[in-house]
């Protein structure tokens, strides 16, 4: 690409980050607070409620149906539990004013209608009774207290929606953050992160997990990392820097920003064979995190493509075959003038312009008189030169007497 092209392109690129940039910092926060009821598509994350095993047949939706039957009629635990950690699921003491329990003498519903041991679990047989397949409900990766809700008068259902309607209750039950806020916003119940979330010993969130990272919903204030999140955090940091700190420190900036850190939408696989026609085009942008009198010198120093290279890197070819291949005769499809007629951008990446003019300018102007035309050029140097005269004056002095012969 011309340098004429290049300028207006960088100057469209810098006055679009500009106006970007300027556009979040004077826009207003967003609320912070969701929709008063949950997203439809909302589901408790895994992160927060790991994955449970519930061998178990229960219908609540019958059981609360019937008279007198509450939520802690079989949690009786729930109104005073202050720990994720509590079990509270049904005792066989809740359960036996109902069902008809024996414990001495195990049988099959159909033998005890109201309490054979298979009326509620799964995989229970009559030939193992006592081999019956437990429950796993890890704890919630939260803080929470029970008794502290019930104690404020908080219903069940207003945390556990939709409980009423169904079979088994499982972690789709649990509350979601969507439905948490409707309380804990600015005036009325406490706001924190920190009140539920679970955090590091230096007081950020816990956002690390055995399943994965836990992230900020898609309606919480533009927080949600997804793809674009990369391009757009700026935005998001300049309008309340605090939010970010809530679980990341200053340290993860700037280990990312002074380039310890290589994001890898930052220099895609393959960047050092193209990071030369980006370095031309935007320099200063290279220079916000490189320096080029040390980590751009030093590194074309060891690649052995800096002049001041030691002769032993140049020796090694890394970039280029031996001289016999790539620049003396016979002319193969290895040769660098077949390779340019291919890729030339792959050559433009590391050279100039003045690289090639150093041995195919004519003597006269300094070159080593090596013709760049292969032969019967002169049948199609005309529509050449119309298109641009430019490159015919790097190397011949009177352009007059090149349109008289290339017409």
């Amino acid at each position: 690409m011309s340098p004429s092209l290049r300028r207006p392109r960088a100057l469209l690129a810098f006055a679009l980050t500009l106006a970007a940039t300027l556009g979040g910092l004077l826009a207003q926060p967003r609320p912070a607070a969701p929709p008063a009821a949950a997203p439809a598509s909302e589901a408790p994350s895994h992160l927060i409620y790991p994955t449970q095993r519930l061998p178990l047949r229960f219908d609540h939706s019958r059981h609360l149906a019937m008279p007198g039957v509450t939520c802690a009629s079989c949690h009786p635990a729930a109104t005073t539990s202050a720990r994720v950690e509590d079990s509270l699921l049904p005792t066989e003491a809740s359960c036996a004013p109902c069902h008809a329990i024996d414990r001495e003498h195990p049988a099959s519903a159909a033998a005890n209608p109201l309490g054979g041991c298979d009326l509620c679990h799964e995989g229970w047989r009559a030939e193992a009774p006592l081999r019956v397949p437990r429950a796993e409900i890890p704890a919630a990766n939260l803080r929470f207290s029970h008794a502290r809700h019930a104690a404020q008068g908080v219903p069940c259902e207003r945390c556990h929606a939709g409980v009423r309607r169904v079979g088994l209750a499982t972690r789709l039950e649990l509350p979601t953050m969507a439905s948490c806020v409707t309380c804990h916003r600015p005036g009325a119940a406490p706001d924190r992160c920190a009140v539920c979330h679970l955090t590091e010993p230096d007081g950020r969130l816990r956002t690390r997990f055995a399943d994965g990272w836990m992230n900020p919903p898609r309606w919480m204030s533009g927080l949600h990392h997804d793809a674009d999140f990369w391009f757009t955090h700026r935005l998001s940091a300049a309008q309340d820097g605090s939010r970010c700190a809530v679980c990341h420190s200053e340290g993860e900036c700037a280990a990312c920003h002074d380039g310890r850190v290589r994001d890898r939408r930052t220099h895609p696989n393959d960047y050092v064979t193209m990071h030369a026609v980006d370095a031309r085009m935007n320099s200063d942008r290279c220079g916000s995190c490189h320096r080029a009198s040390s980590f751009c010198v030093a590194c074309h120093q060891r690649a052995g493509v800096a002049a001041s290279s030691s002769t032993s890197s140049r020796a090694l070819g890394r970039f280029h075959p031996p001289a016999s291949v790539w620049s003396s005769a016979p002319v193969t499809l290895r040769h660098h003038g077949a390779e340019a007629r291919r890729a030339m951008r792959t050559c433009t990446s590391c050279h100039s312009e003045q690289d090639c003019v150093t041995c195919h300018a004519t003597l006269s102007r300094g070159g080593g008189g090596f013709s760049p035309h292969p032969p019967s050029f002169i049948a199609r140097c005309g529509s050449l030169l119309r298109a641009s005269e430019r490159p015919c004056a790097l190397c011949h002095e009177d352009l007059d007497a090149v349109r008289a012969r290339c017409r």
